[in-house]
């Protein structure tokens, strides 16, 4: 029984679907190559120990003890199972801040507490894996979801049965997508002069609808698992703002209290309220309000805490950044045609941002200006598809002219990448259609009611085996299932 638990974990971690980039949030260290095209992990494992990252002093329920890991040059197995296609990232750390981050004394192993240390990311078919902290030549600690698993080496080769076991590699890692399909979709509503957020898990398997799930923060995938964002007010010498902070959910929370007081070293505390419009993989895009002004920004989001802010050139490099100041001098120059000539600059391209029109992200920029003694803006469209790294899925796999002959109130709609189920957004609901002969089902296959004026600000699909994954990480995350009274199945 073990085993098959340690299968199903590993399954989860392996299909978790994520951003562009390797991140480097609080565990971060310097990236280093590996030497040469081996396994640094090459031969047989086995699990020693759980150990407690709850920090409540409970005994771990020791349910993987005994369980088997085995590393070839290339492929990896757990119970049977193989994955080939292996690529790896060496971080080197130190040992006690790493460990700390992960909610696991350093005190509890006997690990090294000052000197750097080798944390190896692995990487199956580009997805995601897991983390590999070594210790020595025979002892390392697996991190996964929420599962840490003291190793003891016990081969330094793996079972000769290895290779001939890649036939099965070869159907997990084509597994197919057909059929089914799964979003985490995030909204901002507004709350009296303020907003709330919150993700949905919209599933499909065969157009059989799974239960809608919910959770009251943004939760949302990167390659190195899953994150949440969070929204906190920032009371400052008698102004008010608001803090926008992200963490793997596997890891140690930001240390919130001294991001407040101002001690934790490049954490902004300028009383500004920050809205979200969008969230990414890796970045997020949002409207900054101080006092009267509103500019936008885009964020990174392993930087969330600092001042840090992302420009034009950064992800369009010098030709988006020509293109942008092309069109927002357009912009100014019509402003001028109305007689406004109080108009803030921005050479260097940072007060930009994404925004939602017919059923795709747009770059759009924004101007602030004085206009008779009153703060305004106006955004102008950039034309410029975002990037991937930006955005990395924005397909609308039916034409919008379509869907509002379908559905006349349509606001926005998304669909997935099977082809096989589309949500399309009106004023104060979210309709879930199954899609055939390239247009939406005659009938919806559940509606669920929206505040009005709730707005979509992420959509991360999944399809295929990561649709389970993603649920069961969902649910481990603390989702709660919405109620009848709120989703109408037909």
């Amino acid at each position: 029984m073990a085993k098959k638990h340690l299968l199903l974990l590993l399954s989860f971690l392996l299909l978790m679907l994520g951003g562009c980039a390797e991140s480097s949030g609080a565990s971060a260290g310097k990236i280093i190559p590996p030497s040469k095209p081996i396994s640094p992990l090459v031969g047989q494992w086995t699990v020693l120990q759980e150990l407690d990252t709850k920090g409540n002093g409970e005994a771990a329920t020791q349910q993987w003890v005994g369980s088997d890991i085995q590393f070839a040059v290339g492929a990896v197995a757990f119970g049977g199972h193989v994955w080939d296609k292996l690529s790896y990232k060496i971080k080197r750390v130190k040992a006690e801040d790493y460990l700390l981050t992960k909610y696991i004394p350093p005190a509890d192993i006997s690990a090294p507490k000052t000197q750097e240390i080798d944390v190896l990311t692995v990487y199956a078919a580009a997805n995601y894996l897991g983390e590999f902290m070594k210790l020595d030549d025979t002892k390392m600690i697996f991190f996964g979801q929420n599962e840490v698993l003291l190793l003891k080496k016990v081969s330094d080769q793996a079972d000769s049965t290895l290779g001939a076991a890649n036939t099965n590699a070869q159907d997990l890692n084509k597994d197919s997508n057909e059929g089914t399909s799964g979003v985490l979709l995030g909204l901002r509503m507004q709350e009296g002069d303020g907003y709330t957020y919150q993700t949905l898990w919209i599933a499909a398997d065969h157009h059989q609808l799974h239960p809608v799930l919910a959770s009251e923060q943004p939760f949302f995938p990167r390659t190195s698992g899953f994150w949440e964002l969070s929204v906190q007010d920032l009371p400052t010498a008698g102004k008010t703002g608001n803090l926008l902070s992200a963490r793997n959910v596997a890891a140690k929370s930001p240390d919130m209290k001294k991001a407040k007081d101002g001690t934790e070293d490049q954490v902004y505390t300028d009383p500004a309220e920050r809205i979200i419009n969008y969230i990414g993989n890796d970045y997020v895009a949002i409207e900054k309000k101080i006092g009267s002004v509103n500019q936008l920004q885009v964020l990174p989001v392993d930087k969330l805490l600092s001042p840090a802010e992302i420009k034009v050139s950064d992800l369009l490099g010098d030709n988006g950044l020509n293109a942008y100041l092309s069109v927002r001098e357009q912009a100014v120059a019509s402003l001028n045609d109305k007689g406004i000539t109080s108009i803030v600059g921005d050479e260097s391209g940072e007060n930009f941002g994404l925004a939602r029109k017919n059923g795709h992200w747009s770059l759009v920029g924004r101007i602030n200006y004085q206009n008779g003694g009153r703060f305004e803006e106006t955004d102008f469209d950039l034309k410029i598809i975002p990037p991937t790294n930006l955005v990395s899925y924005d397909t609308l796999v039916l034409s919008w002219h379509h869907i509002k002959d379908r559905v006349p109130d349509a606001i926005d709609a998304f669909t997935s990448p099977n082809r096989d189920i589309a949500l399309v957004k009106t004023k104060n609901k979210l309709t879930i259609y199954t899609i055939g002969a390239e247009q939406l089902a005659e009938n919806p296959l559940a509606e669920l009611d929206l505040p009005e004026g709730a707005t979509v600000i992420m959509a991360e699909w999944a399809t295929g085996s990561y649709v389970d994954s993603w649920e069961k990480s969902f649910l481990a995350y603390g989702a709660q299932a919405l109620s009848g009274s709120s989703v109408r199945v037909r």
